[in-house]
């Protein structure tokens, strides 16, 4: 509680104007504007009245007056967790071009995975030196983000966050979970494990519901001794297969909510030589580049990420332009990419 009104304060000092200034001081705007630009035509208790007022109110001028000038600056905000994740890569693709079309450029900054340097980051949009910014991975909570898309163009994609109002462009991830968990069932898999992470992202949480529903719809009983929640990279991966066939009823599958988990899934059966796709299939999600390097090749869920990237950035530059902002949930098709790692050539 105390880092969202810590979080929440910073947007309030970031929204005090030159005008809440001069009131303060009770001197012009033009008195404030000599001051802050260090003329000399100004008297010194006006010196001293409006660097009190700024100091009091915590006001910091916007760095890009031309840009003000003019009321837009013809760039966007991309924000992503890392630049770890080479999916991301497609989808800022999508953006640029999209918004280069439109005469945009799009700056790209990372988070950390902290809400702190997330809202550090969007005192970008706040400060008017973008126009509008783009979560790919969004930190902040649903609550904090509706209330920042009222006053400011901001909008998410890939990830979705449940009850945010706020510009979405994403994939059905509950859905896609749902399929690649069924295709492993349609395949004669009875004893699925699943390989998904300890952080609650939605995207995550769709993902498992997904395959919950796929098990519920065949008759075959959640079992939570064949799910193993850990991180996004290669090592879980590993450490999740490794628990399952510890097991005297091992999982004759495994579906892994992204590649890199499925990849050292499949690399710890490979060492311990089990035959994957065949003793073990294994299911990914993402399509990165890798999971059609890696042998065998990784069956995975393919997301439409340049064309979500190009969305999103079409959307967002409308919705800098339209008088009412469209606040929508769009949800783009993903598909089923089948390789060796279920048996498929």
């Amino acid at each position: 509680m105390a880092q969202n009104t810590k979080l929440y304060e910073e947007v309030n000092r970031l929204n005090i104007t030159i005008k809440d200034v001069a009131k303060a001081a009770n001197v012009s705007v033009a008195t404030v504007s000599r001051v802050l630009n260090k003329k000399t035509n100004v008297s010194d208790e006006a010196v001293q009245a409006v660097n009190r007022a700024v100091e009091e109110l915590g006001y910091s001028p916007n760095f890009l007056g031309r840009d003000l000038r003019k009321s837009e600056t013809k760039r966007i905000l991309a924000i992503i967790a890392s630049t770890e994740h080479s999916f991301y890569s497609e989808v800022l693709r999508g953006m640029q071009e999209a918004a280069y079309a439109k005469g945009y450029d799009v700056l790209i900054a990372t988070t950390r995975d902290d809400p702190e340097h997330e809202m550090h980051l969007l005192n970008m949009l706040f400060s008017k030196a973008v126009d509008g910014a783009v979560l790919l991975a969004p930190k902040l909570d649903a609550e904090q983000i509706s209330d920042l898309a009222k006053r400011y163009h901001l909008a998410m994609c890939l990830e979705r966050l449940e009850g945010c109002k706020v510009l979405c462009v994403t994939i059905d991830n509950e859905i896609a979970g749902y399929d690649a968990t069924k295709l492993l069932i349609g395949k004669g898999r009875k004893r699925i494990g699943l390989i998904t992470t300890e952080v609650r992202s939605q995207s995550s949480i769709d993902r498992e519901n997904g395959y919950r529903r796929a098990l519920e719809e065949a008759g075959i009983p959640y079992d939570e001794s064949i799910v193993y929640y850990g991180t996004y990279d290669n090592d879980s991966g590993y450490a999740g297969c490794e628990e399952f066939m510890s097991l005297e009823n091992k999982p004759d599958a495994i579906f892994a909510i992204s590649d890199t988990i499925a990849i050292g899934a499949m690399t710890y059966a490979i060492r311990n030589g089990i035959k994957v796709g065949e003793e073990l299939l294994v299911f990914g999600f993402d399509n990165i580049a890798y999971s059609h390097m890696f042998i065998p090749r990784l069956s995975t869920v393919e997301q439409p990420c340049y064309l979500q990237g190009k969305t999103v950035v079409e959307k967002l530059i409308s919705n800098i332009k339209a008088e009412e902002p469209d606040m929508g949930l769009y949800k783009l098709p993903h598909s089923l990419i089948l390789r060796e790692s279920t048996g498929d050539k």
